[in-house]
């Protein structure tokens, strides 16, 4: 078959349909392996490698040069972009996150909660007095970002041990799983305990700390709004006196937006 033939065939070009499934396997599953890539796709492993490499090449995916798994790059956005602009909710959160921005100084970032990640859905960072780069990824992962242990922290505890064994059972770092998933729910109680969740990044600048509570619709976490700071810069009672009262303020605002305007092109799943 040709090119053109099979671009006239009714089920189209199967190497773009291919490469999409591949893209958003990546995207849901970050870090990305190839082996766990080829399970999840059932497409050969040549042909896996194959579509990986042009979507590198395009700048939609990056390899990690130690571990050589594979996570999407900020060009990944742009494929929804449409949706993002014309949501309404989106639009309201950004307007609210941008002015509770002007309150606190600090930049802050709106994440929804996918079954597989912390999806970054709105962000301030670009009208935040104070500008801080940003992340490089989109997703985060939900046992390892302020954002995720927020989230689950609000979850009834049923669907929260679901989940954590869930994702420690996929984690493939040569610990065991049930340790791991221990070790989340003791971290997962001291949120609870304090009201937020923290957690510090490296990157993309050293000194980074992430202060996140849960984003709730009708009393359920749907996802988290977090603070960014750096942690040299903010002192233990601005935090609690100044910051953290502001956020929560924020979160309450953005979880009835939320539920105010649920099912209007929302281009995430209900968690």
């Amino acid at each position: 078959m040709t090119e053109s033939d099979e671009e006239s065939a009714p089920t189209g070009v199967r190497s773009l349909l291919r490469g999409l499934e591949i893209l958003i396997a990546v995207n849901e599953n970050p870090p990305a392996t190839i082996t766990r890539l080829v399970t999840l796709t059932g497409l050969p492993k040549a042909t896996v490698i194959r579509l990986l490499a042009t979507l590198k090449s395009a700048g939609y995916l990056r390899q990690n040069s130690v571990t050589g798994a594979y996570e999407p790059l900020p060009q990944v956005r742009r494929l929804a972009s449409a949706m993002m602009v014309e949501n309404p909710f989106l639009n309201e959160a950004r307007q609210r996150l941008n002015a509770f921005g002007q309150k606190v100084g600090w930049p802050s970032d709106l994440l929804i909660a996918e079954p597989d990640a912390m999806v970054t859905a709105a962000s301030n960072r670009d009208t935040a007095p104070i500008h801080l780069r940003r992340f490089e990824q989109r997703r985060f992962p939900i046992l390892h970002s302020a954002a995720g242990l927020a989230f689950l922290a609000a979850l009834p505890s049923d669907e929260r041990l679901q989940i954590v064994n869930r994702h420690c059972a996929m984690l493939d770092d040569g610990n065991d799983a049930s340790a791991r998933a221990e070790a989340t729910l003791k971290a997962v109680a001291e949120v609870q305990e304090q009201g937020y969740s923290m957690h510090d990044y490296n990157a993309p600048m050293a000194g980074t700390r992430a202060v996140g509570v849960a984003m709730l619709s009708q009393d359920r976490p749907v996802g988290a709004l977090v603070l960014i700071i750096l942690k040299n810069a903010v002192t233990g009672e601005q935090l609690h006196q100044q910051y953290l009262p502001a956020l929560q303020e924020c979160a309450t605002l953005l979880g009835d937006a939320y539920q105010l305007h649920r099912g209007a092109q929302m281009p995430f799943p209900d968690a």
